[in-house]
């Protein structure tokens, strides 16, 4: 990879730190009626979690991230914070999937129940159209109050009371 390219990648990541440790949750209507709400949190081991390489081979210099990773780390940040324009597909209990407008297309996000009831982003990637509908909230957790605050209209990157760590 060339230098420039590394540098990128870290002036990415650095755009990322500001969300790193961040609590959303989703609020909508299932297709029979009934309420939900699903809670993730978002962090750079979201991610790496994402991308073909790892924060140490970052850190070691040895990675080549492919086109998807290219993608994924270009448009992340700005994902995230469009949260306001989604859409959301209810598939079941703590399964759904986010669209969101990037770059003249949408990005599809797979939100998943995995191992120990943890909700986690499983899946990121380009797609033409959208599905679903908008949901009627989209939070961020406050933990001075202890209750969402909406997202991201009142976000403050870097306010200690929207991250999960000290």
């Amino acid at each position: 990879m060339r230098k420039f390219d590394v540098e990128k990648l870290e002036q990415k990541i650095s755009e990322l730190e500001a969300i790193d440790g961040i609590t959303l949750a989703i609020w909508g209507i299932k297709p029979d009626d009934e309420k939900y709400v699903v809670n993730f949190d978002i962090g750079i081991n979201t991610l790496f979690d994402l991308l073909s390489f790892t924060e140490y081979d970052v850190e070691r210099g040895d990675f080549d991230p492919d086109i998807n990773d290219i993608f994924i780390i270009d448009t992340f940040y700005d994902c995230i914070m469009n949260f306001a324009n989604m859409t959301v597909e209810y598939l079941a209990e703590n399964t759904i999937n986010i669209y969101v407008p990037v770059e003249n297309s949408f990005v599809k996000l797979e939100i998943r129940g995995i191992e120990y009831e943890e909700i986690a982003v499983t899946g990121y990637e380009r797609v033409a159209n959208y599905v679903g509908e908008k949901p009627f909230k989209v939070g961020v957790f406050n933990y001075d109050t202890m209750e969402y605050d909406r997202f991201p209209q009142d976000f403050v990157a870097g306010e200690s009371k929207f991250y999960w760590y000290g």
